[in-house]
């Protein structure tokens, strides 16, 4: 796996309800096996890009999800929904790769969606594929956000296609 993206996209100055717009359309051109790596500093709207995303995937399905919980203290939170399943992993409290494999974490990533907030730790050079979701604070004003989204392996055109034809991305 080479440590270059296939693509990568820039959004710049996003509100929170940019986020949701955004996390809808990764719930809509994402699937089973997919992984999407979420890093940023503590409080830049990783566990709450997860969220949007879960509940766009509810909605899809005509389903409802009153609450989606942070899993910082029980690691996983998974959702079951008719056409697949997601899992929102947050790593902050696991210290090395290592205790990833002791958990089974990586076991998950073939037959679900995963979510990843502070994937840090993993070594990347292992995954054939999964997309890179970096959520930064402005300095011009704390409540908007700039994202960064890199794409390594292949399979993923219809999210590139759905993302660069909204109006929050350029490469």
């Amino acid at each position: 796996m080479s440590a270059e993206p296939f693509i990568m996209l820039h959004a710049f100055d996003l509100e929170l309800l940019d986020l949701g717009e955004i996390a809808k359309i990764f719930a809509e051109n994402t699937e089973n096996s997919d992984l999407l790596l979420i890093s940023g500093k503590v409080g830049t709207g990783k566990t709450e890009f997860a969220r949007l995303f879960i509940k766009a995937n509810a909605k899809k399905e005509n389903m409802d999800i009153e609450e989606v919980s942070s899993p910082t203290f029980s690691l996983i939170q998974s959702y079951e929904f008719k056409c697949r399943k997601i899992s929102h992993i947050d790593l902050y409290r696991v210290k090395s790769e290592l205790e990833l494999f002791e958990l089974g974490i990586p076991d998950v990533f073939d037959s679900q969606i995963t979510i990843l907030e502070w994937p840090e730790i993993l070594e990347k050079e292992n995954l054939p594929r999964y997309v890179s979701i970096k959520i930064l604070e402005t300095k011009k004003l704390k409540k908007y956000r700039n994202v960064e989204v890199a794409f390594f392996g292949d399979g993923w055109d219809d999210l590139i296609g759905a993302l660069i034809s909204s109006r929050y991305f350029n490469k």
